[in-house]
């Protein structure tokens, strides 16, 4: 399935500016019977208002300060005449679950995949990333927002990849017990004594193994196929096929240095991979979604980013709030 569309760039645009502006603690009559009529102008400036409010509503859950207050008294105040609390809440359900965690798009996510991840053995929150070695001697890189589980068996020595993304490096069996990953799609080998592979969850119900030493058994779910992967490759899956072997890409493995190599990737792909680090949401103009992006750029500093990104090109980055960034053609 994929991930609903969100309103159109320009809606948001102003829903974004209608925010700050109610926010504000100048907030003056005249403001709010504005925005009371830009809401009712256009079926499509609810939607809009819907997600940008469902993003601040959450992210200002984490930053623990008043907005959040404040806005919702403007809007209980504003709205009582034609827009009830329950379809606006509604709305906000519906898209909040990726958007509040950071996630750049508006995906549901399900509350007992959170609850899973939330008691798991491992997991790092958005932003952070972990490392640390098994008892077997294995280590392990858990990227921003992520989990995973470990369990006992007699045969293997297990792992399970409960969100997100983890890179494993092994150095040999132990009591003759290879190492194996599962995530939802599929399960993965060690296939020879030493290894380094990543693996990480994708939309749509399907992952990615990327491969940087030694060989990886690849082995569907819900399939009787097998594929070993070996260095230098990656494939992507889901439970039941295995796609095409391609060249690994550099990416799978730089950000456990803090790092995001990128060879001609989509800008659109791109912002996606900068907002799993980081809270809020950023709206991409889609007339600039297909510019290519090549260079190194860090995880941990969003900022610096955005001002690359102008340098190379034609883009303007505005941040409207401090959960709502813009990024337009010039």
């Amino acid at each position: 399935m994929t991930s609903p569309k969100p309103s159109n760039f320009h809606h948001l645009e102003e829903a974004s500016e209608w925010f700050a502006v109610l926010s504000d603690e100048s907030v003056s009559d005249i403001d709010r019977e504005g925005w009371q009529n830009w809401l009712e102008s256009d079926a499509e400036h609810l939607k809009a208002w819907q997600q940008v409010e469902s993003v601040g509503v959450m992210f200002t859950s984490f930053q623990g300060n008043n907005l959040q207050q404040s806005a919702g008294r403007v809007l209980d105040t504003s709205r009582s005449r034609d827009i009830s609390r329950r379809q606006m809440m509604k709305g906000v359900m519906s898209i909040a679950g990726v958007a509040s965690l950071g996630w750049f798009g508006w995906e549901q996510t399900p509350l007992p995949s959170m609850v899973a991840s939330w008691t798991a053995d491992f997991h790092t929150s958005v932003g952070e990333v972990s490392h640390f070695a098994l008892g077997d001697g294995t280590k392990v890189w858990l990227n921003t927002k992520s989990a995973m589980n470990r369990a006992n068996s007699s045969t293997l020595r297990p792992i399970a990849l409960v969100e997100g993304e983890a890179l494993f490096e092994t150095d040999g069996q132990v009591n003759g017990r290879p190492f194996s990953v599962t995530c939802q799609q599929a399960v993965m080998k060690a296939a020879t004594s030493k290894t380094r592979f990543c693996l990480r969850h994708l939309s749509n119900q399907r992952a990615i193994l990327a491969v940087y030493e030694g060989t990886v058994s690849l082995a569907p779910l819900m399939s009787r196929q097998t594929k070993e992967v070996k260095a230098g490759e990656e494939v992507v899956f889901d439970n039941q096929s295995i796609g095409r072997i391609q060249p690994v890409l550099a990416i799978h493995e730089s950000w456990t240095r803090g790092l995001l190599i990128v060879d001609d990737m989509a800008l659109s792909d791109f912002i996606a991979e900068i907002g799993r680090y980081r809270h809020g949401y950023i709206n991409l103009d889609p007339s600039i979604a297909a510019l290519r992006v090549i260079g190194t750029y860090p995880t941990q500093d969003a900022n610096l980013v955005f001002d690359m990104l102008e340098n190379a090109f034609p883009i303007q980055v505005k941040r409207v709030l401090p959960w709502w960034t813009s990024i337009s053609a010039v």
